[in-house]
């Protein structure tokens, strides 16, 4: 009965989710929007290593040693550390709006470059510019995230109208390629240019707020319900079920997730700036390195297992996938036992990293666990990102291991019995043969 209903929901997955999900991820907007992120993330990472060096994780008073030194040498070279977190993370929003506006360009064969350059003057006319003259630079940081995502889609769209129509300036074969693409784009960038400016100017004059004051309030719904219980379930859900069906969830929850984690991580870190408590859990580094244990589902407990197993099978997917697993890379195990399309796997896939997000948000909202400050590589080993990420705490990293502990004994039974089929296949195999 429990293989049937297991079967029923295998199929009922592939029958209804799986197309919408293949066609979710191939959508040029979210491929658009992942590419932007995916651009800006080396500098949010440097701008992130700079937070424990300018905010130590010790008490000013503190005697240890370590913590004297450690202290002594952000104070005395703050400026040295302060200069790259707000060139890195103050600008976020002018990196991606370039990023996300240059690869939908690429997507429609429009120059990618000037495209890309187009999104972040866009952005900037919306975001930075009031009509007395001054300039704001907050919304060229986190608050603008949202602003710069609008920006980069509407410059695209609308050159992408102008050229189809070819509304544009021509200029002969015989000029390069480069001097032409500019050429063709002095039309719509001026279209762009004026509208938006115009948008921004009535904004201020009737509702008294800039573009992405108004954005904001529009989204903060948005992103107070994405720092939720519920929604690090609904990710892990989607995300876990789509791998099981052999697609890369990962791919569809990070790329619509990505902007309200880079918001929840940047006023985490403007909060500590500030000496505030830090005000949200789920960020990039709850889901990288208390839910990715060993990659998608938490199966580094499965690579273990598999190295002591009596199957060969197993044993050879557990040499192959052990040392990628430390780093989050797990389709060795994935596809080697196989976890992905097994109905026996199918629970433990989902139920382990549900009773970890579980424990965490409740560790973290009792104030047990620290919350996170700074983005990391998530190929970094989980214990390790978990600590550094919460600006060197060691409970963060004492909650990675406990998830790989919660992991092992929610795998441990399915794999015994997982182990048990096989041998018992590989038994009557050779029984078959004679031998």
């Amino acid at each position: 009965m429990g293989s049937y209903w297991m079967q029923l929901m295998v199929s009922a997955i592939e029958q209804w989710m799986t197309p919408l999900a293949r066609y979710l991820t191939k959508s040029r907007y979210l491929i658009a929007l992942r590419d932007g992120f995916q651009l800006a993330m080396p500098f949010v990472i440097v701008g992130s290593l700079c937070v424990p060096l300018l905010y130590p994780p010790f008490p000013p008073d503190s005697t240890n040693w370590l913590a004297v030194l450690w202290n002594h040498v952000s104070t005395d070279l703050r400026v040295v550390w302060l200069a790259p977190y707000q060139i890195t993370m103050g600008l976020i929003s002018l990196l991606v709006s370039f990023g996300m506006a240059a690869s939908l360009a690429k997507s429609y064969g429009l120059p990618e470059r000037l495209s890309g350059l187009t999104g972040s003057v866009s952005f900037m006319l919306l975001a930075g510019f009031y009509q007395n003259g001054g300039v704001d630079a907050r919304y060229l940081g986190g608050m603008g995230l949202f602003t710069a995502i609008i920006a980069a889609i509407y410059s695209i769209e609308v050159i992408r109208f102008f050229y189809q129509r070819n509304w544009t300036i021509r200029v002969p074969e015989e000029v390069p390629k480069i001097t032409s693409s500019g050429f063709l784009l002095i039309i719509p960038l001026f279209f762009i240019l004026i509208s938006l400016t115009l948008i921004n100017l009535l904004l201020q004059q009737h509702f008294g707020a800039v573009f992405p004051e108004l954005v904001e309030k529009l989204f903060r719904p948005m992103i107070v319900a994405s720092d939720s219980l519920p929604a690090v379930w609904l990710s892990l859900l989607v995300c876990n079920l789509l791998w099981f069906m052999g697609i890369h969830g990962a791919l569809l929850i990070t790329g619509i997730m990505y902007p309200f984690w880079m918001s929840n991580i940047l006023d985490n870190q403007a909060a500590l700036a500030a000496g505030q408590v830090l005000p949200h859990i789920y960020v990039h580094a709850f889901w990288d390195f208390y839910l990715l244990i060993g990659g998608v589902g938490s199966t580094l407990p499965l690579a273990f297992m598999a190295l002591r197993s009596r199957s060969q099978q197993l044993r050879s997917a557990g040499k192959l996938g052990l040392f990628p697993s430390l780093f989050n890379i797990n389709e060795p195990i994935l596809f080697g036992f196989p976890v992905i399309m097994n109905p026996l796997f199918l629970l433990p896939f989902l139920l382990a990293p549900l009773v970890n997000a579980t424990l965490a948000w409740y560790l973290t909202e009792w104030g047990w666990l620290d919350r996170f400050v700074a983005i990391l590589p998530w190929s970094m080993p989980s214990p390790i990102g978990a600590a550094w990420s919460a600006n060197g705490s060691w409970r963060t990293a004492l909650m990675s291991l406990l998830a790989l502990a919660n992991a092992w004994i929610i795998y441990y039974p399915f794999f015994k019995v997982h182990e048990r089929m096989l041998l018992e296949n590989k038994r009557a195999m050779m029984q078959k043969k004679g031998y």
